[in-house]
């Protein structure tokens, strides 16, 4: 009988695989609709919302699976020319650009409405997708008006260029300067405010070409800390961060989380603003680890410029080392499901929730990885995942076996669904790193 069912599933597979080559390659006119309303989709627009599901499972019924794939990774299908302001009326958006900066884009999340500005390199085109640097923004910023806020970019913008990321995209958000510590609206715990720049890269990504694989996220002292916790709960997002001048108590219990990343750390060790120990320690625990760590002393350097200077060489470090964003093993620590997503594993259930605030201690522990054509999981804290699979990270056409905590938990053929792959992509903002096939489990 084990025979029979194996020629069957054999069979199966291999009918399966004959319908998808025989269907011909998804047209260009096809293929730009699917990447348009992916576009509007991110930019919050919710009739696409509703409609993009739709639209995938047709072209999924017509269309060779591989061409749907190639056409969806070439990411959201953006107008020539700079972005224009959205909304109406008292909603409308203002511009004012100022040394090349344009201040004024919008975004809302929940009730609330935030702002971030950006400065586009003079060769941008949104044909081409840029490398981009993320300032989390200061929070003393909210004190300026927004030529002010602009100015904030300029220190940036020439670190990147004498880097050699002379075509990278420059992003401040004013997150921090709202709900974070001593934010005018109120401080949120940390999961939350992470969920809003989640928000905020969605808008970005509907307006500007970004490439996924080199994105970084730096700050310095406040938005140093910021860069660590964007990394903590996001290290799917990045290609690699770079905190100045910040102190590092909040990524103790949570450093496997960032063994993905590149992580390149500048501190002066007359700093008395936040003290050198803390660095210190941290990065050699991260070394320990594994983690690609780069950790920059600079002897006499105070909480100043005369530290903060020396940023141009960690981005440059961190430009030689792009995203994988299909790590075959990683480790995930978490508190809440703000940030569900672990690469290739979504978090669905957790058996106790934490506040989400930083420093405290994880509610939940997750490992996973891949030999040949076993995934394994491990876990603690953790009811319900989603686990999503692709070609880059086992064989598709094979039975796939899932182990969760030493139990068996499905072993076969792990059927596409086009619709799901681009509803993944859209909540993970990722059409990189797409995902195929998707096994929900429960313990």
């Amino acid at each position: 009988m084990k025979l029979v069912a194996h020629l069957a599933l054999l069979f199966a597979t291999a009918s399966v695989a004959n319908a998808q080559a025989a269907r011909p390659r998804v047209p260009q006119a096809e293929a730009d609709k699917l990447r348009e309303q992916f576009t509007l989709v991110l930019a919050g627009d919710a009739k696409y919302a509703k409609l993009i599901g739709a639209t995938a499972k047709t072209l999924a019924g017509k269309y060779e699976h591989g061409s749907l794939l190639a056409a969806l990774r070439e990411g959201p299908l953006l107008p020539n020319g700079d972005p224009k302001p959205r909304g109406k009326g008292k909603d409308a958006e203002r511009f004012e650009v100022f040394d090349g900066v344009t201040t004024g884009f919008t975004f809302r999340f929940g009730d609330a409405v935030h702002r971030y500005a950006v400065h586009a390199p003079a060769n941008y085109s949104p044909n081409k997708p840029a490398p981009l640097v993320l300032d989390p923004g200061h929070g003393v910023g909210a004190k300026e008006d927004q030529k002010g806020k602009a100015g904030y970019l300029g220190y940036f913008r020439h670190r990147a260029d004498a880097a050699g990321l002379e075509n990278a995209l420059i992003v401040r958000t004013e997150i921090i300067e709202q709900i974070g510590a001593d934010g005018v609206a109120g401080k949120r715990p940390e999961d939350e405010v992470c969920a809003v720049f989640d928000a905020c890269f969605k808008d970005l990504a509907s307006r500007y070409a970004i490439d996924l694989d080199r994105v970084w996220v730096s700050g310095l002292s406040q938005t140093g800390f910021w860069s660590w916790q964007l990394g903590l709960t996001r290290p799917d997002r990045f290609a690699g961060i770079a905190p100045m001048g910040a102190v590092t108590w909040s990524t103790n219990q949570y450093l496997p989380n960032l063994a993905q990343l590149a992580i390149w750390v500048l501190h002066g060790d007359a700093d008395k603003t936040c003290p050198v120990a803390q660095p210190r320690q941290t990065t050699k625990a991260l070394a320990e680890l594994g983690a690609r760590v780069q950790y920059r002393e600079i002897a006499g350097g105070a909480h100043d410029y005369s530290t903060w200077q020396h940023l141009d060489e960690g981005l440059r470090w961190l430009a030689e080392r792009p995203r994988d964003p299909y790590p075959k093993a990683f480790t995930r620590h978490l508190q809440t499901l703000a940030q569900p997503w672990c690469y290739w594993v979504r978090v669905d259930e957790l058996e106790r929730v934490g506040s989400g605030e930083a420093g405290k201690a994880p509610s939940a522990k997750l490992s996973a990885k891949i030999d040949g054509q076993t995934v394994e999981i491990t876990s603690e804290g953790v009811k319900r995942i989603t686990v999503g699979l692709s070609s880059e990270l086992v064989d598709l056409t094979k039975p796939v076996k899932l182990v969760w905590n030493g139990e068996a938990k499905f072993e076969r053929v792990l059927e596409r669904d086009f619709a799901r792959t681009v509803d993944c992509a859209l909540k993970k903002c990722d059409w990189r790193g797409l995902l195929e096939g998707f096994v929900e489990l429960e313990r």
